[in-house]
């Protein structure tokens, strides 16, 4: 697949497989599940994780996203369902890779702050025939 001539430009709408990580080693990475609607440079859509902590702990969680984009950079709200989660919203702000597969940066909520990470459905599919091309 050939790498776009503008990856900036590249829509975003997609579905992404995620992961934020707290800024203490006891806490354990999080995986999430985002599906991003790309609406020129508004960003919406939502995300699926499952709770790892709390009273909500092992449940899944359901949030909206509310964002813009400005081209390789990405800034949206996490708002999640009432009473789902400790956070009524988390702020991410990132950045879009060259090869427009990854979104990464930081993310913060009341007092708390961590990194993300976000990587395209496509692009992970890709990396993994690579993978396989590579033992075979």
């Amino acid at each position: 697949m050939p790498e776009p001539a503008n990856p900036s430009a590249e829509s975003l709408t997609s579905l992404w497989n995620g992961r934020y990580s707290y800024p203490v080693i006891t806490r354990a990475p999080v995986p999430f599940v985002a599906n991003l609607i790309d609406a020129g440079d508004c960003l919406g859509g939502s995300i699926t994780e499952r709770a790892m902590i709390g009273r909500s702990k092992s449940r899944t969680l359901y949030a909206t996203i509310s964002g813009r984009r400005a081209g390789a950079a990405v800034r949206f709200m996490k708002i999640y369902e009432a009473n789902s989660s400790p956070y009524t919203s988390v702020a991410y702000e990132g950045s879009l890779s060259e090869d427009g597969l990854e979104i990464n940066g930081d993310w913060m909520a009341a007092g708390w702050s961590g990194r993300f990470l976000m990587i395209r459905a496509t692009g992970l599919r890709m990396h993994m025939r690579k993978t396989v091309e590579e033992i075979a």
